[in-house]
């Protein structure tokens, strides 16, 4: 009797623990990613080497270790948090009856894994067949799995389980917090270079995050935490471009030089008169989308470092306490002093924030001891209880000859998906990128549009629509009549086009564009 009452103990743990996680792959491009439903990243092969690949490098190579949500904020003036991190995650499901949904219901835990639809599914597919509207999974007009672009991963999970399986290497002791989080992945079919379709190699994210408890959450900051893998681990430096709300990394030592960052493409919304916010797609008056508004890069196991880095490794390695990260979304150090940008002596709220193409201000270039990444922050925000917030990111690999080409071809990517609508590019509608014919109207007349911004610095979007198949000549001039760049020579088909114009490496001046159909 000993013996079975062991067995069935077995069979029960095997079949609860297949049910509790789950991951899909997000493969729809050349960038593979194998998310989960406790919203982390999943390693396929099983070998410790990372979740996340892309196939633009010498072979199909680990871009992302690992990367999940966090959410930062005060109930009862106590710091709570909940995210994802190395073995510290969140429990699969919603929030039910004001119970984790693995507290409630667990013998329904297979209803709590990640579902996966791609363009031409039907109930055939197990996952579009049982899409979970009742969990708001999204759904259409006619009351339809919501596809996006090609390829979409969608999945729920909370931080309100008290079950320390879900925080394994967190020193601090975390509340439980009554957020349920949903999470949207997306990825449009392609395998073609940036040059030729920036959709090829990028990763759409969307977050929605709901306070399900009896509590408002003050002072609320979203942050994504990513640690990044690429070409030699131990010579990835990490680096801000706060003014393109990117986080990366980069490398000068290796054969293989890319760019792997995260953009904040909309931040939480919150109120300013005036202004206008954009909210999936939709227009807020009177709010505007909340900015990156600081950053910490993690280096573990660093290597000492050199004389214009920080000079205190305890500040370098990521959070692990609720005080750490209360310092951190207020752009401080973990321990609480200010960051000091080492080059001028100004204070700063990011971390590593030079310029790698120019070599100048803030760089890290010491080895980083195969532990690097980061945290972006934006905030603050309040939610009230049932209130919800919306974030919207999108992971840009970039690659170049070299790191700076790297560096220039992810910023001008960046810059391009930011320019474009929120129905581009969950949907692929209205206007494209780079060379592409819209997938719907097309247009009644050719046009040539003003080129946006205008002025400039470094880089321009120009626009045009065609009326039928044409062969496009788009070229560049200065001010004398000399030929600068050739945009576009080749045959096109009718739609509407944008083409991202890099002059960084220009001099300051007047410049003419010219099309030729």
């Amino acid at each position: 009797m000993r013996q079975l009452v062991i067995i069935m103990l077995f069979i029960s743990a095997f079949v609860f623990s297949q049910g509790k996680i789950n991951y899909k792959l997000l493969n729809a491009n050349n960038v593979r990613l194998g998310l989960q439903n406790i919203g982390n990243l999943n390693n396929k092969f099983g070998d410790g080497s990372g979740g996340g690949y892309w196939n633009m490098l010498n072979k199909d190579s680990v871009i992302v270790f690992d990367q999940g949500p966090w959410i930062i904020g005060k109930i009862n003036n106590k710091i709570h948090i909940a995210l994802s991190q190395w073995g510290t995650n969140f429990s699969p499901g919603p929030i039910i009856n004001n119970k984790a949904a693995m507290q409630y219901k667990p013998e329904d835990s297979l209803k709590y894994r990640i579902y996966k639809i791609s363009k031409g599914d039907n109930n055939t597919n197990k996952d579009y067949a049982e899409w979970p509207f009742e969990f708001g999974a999204p759904k259409t007009k006619d009351g339809k799995p919501k596809l996006y672009q090609g390829q979409t991963l969608w999945t729920v999970f909370n931080s309100y389980d008290p079950n320390s399986v879900y925080k394994k290497y967190w020193i601090d002791s975390l509340f439980i917090m009554p957020v349920e989080i949903h999470q949207l992945a997306y990825s449009k079919k392609g395998t073609k270079k940036d040059e030729v379709d920036a959709f090829s190699n990028t990763v759409f994210f969307e977050w929605i995050i709901i306070n399900k408890g009896n509590h408002t959450i003050d002072s609320t900051y979203f942050s994504l935490w990513a640690d990044i893998d690429f070409s030699n681990a131990l010579e990835n430096y990490p680096a801000t471009d706060s003014i393109n709300n990117i986080c990366y990394l980069w490398t000068n030592k290796t054969n293989t030089q890319p760019a792997v960052g995260y953009t904040l493409l909309f931040g939480p919304a919150i109120s300013s008169a005036g202004k206008t916010a954009v909210v999936k797609g939709v227009e807020k008056k009177g709010f505007t989308n909340l900015k990156v508004t600081s950053s910490h890069s993690f280096i573990e196991n660093a290597q000492v470092p050199n004389s214009i880095n920080d000079p205190a490794a305890s500040r370098l390695t990521t959070a692990a306490s609720r005080q750490q990260t209360w310092n951190l979304v207020r752009g401080l150090h973990l321990d609480g002093t200010k960051k000091i940008d080492p080059t001028n002596g100004n204070s700063t709220k990011f971390n590593y924030s030079g310029d790698p193409i120019t070599d100048i201000g803030w760089l890290w270039k010491d080895r980083t001891g195969g532990e690097a990444g980061f945290n972006l922050f934006s905030g603050p925000f309040n939610m009230a209880p049932n209130d919800t917030h919306w974030v919207m990111m999108a992971l840009v690999p970039a690659l170049g000859k070299d790191y700076k080409e790297s560096i220039a071809i992810m910023r001008n990517k960046v810059k391009l998906l930011k320019s474009m609508p929120y129905d581009s590019l969950a949907f692929g509608r209205n206007d494209v990128m780079v060379g592409f014919e819209t997938e719907k109207e097309i247009p009644k007349e050719f046009s040539l549009k003003q080129n946006y911004p205008n002025p400039f610095n470094p880089s321009t979007v120009i626009s045009y629509k065609l009326q039928a198949a044409s062969h496009v000549t788009l070229k560049v001039y200065d001010v004398l009549g000399r030929e600068i760049a050739t945009l576009v020579n080749q045959t096109q088909h009718a739609g509407k086009y944008q083409i991202m114009f890099d002059a960084s490496r220009l001099a300051s001046g007047t410049y003419i564009y010219t099309l030729i159909i």
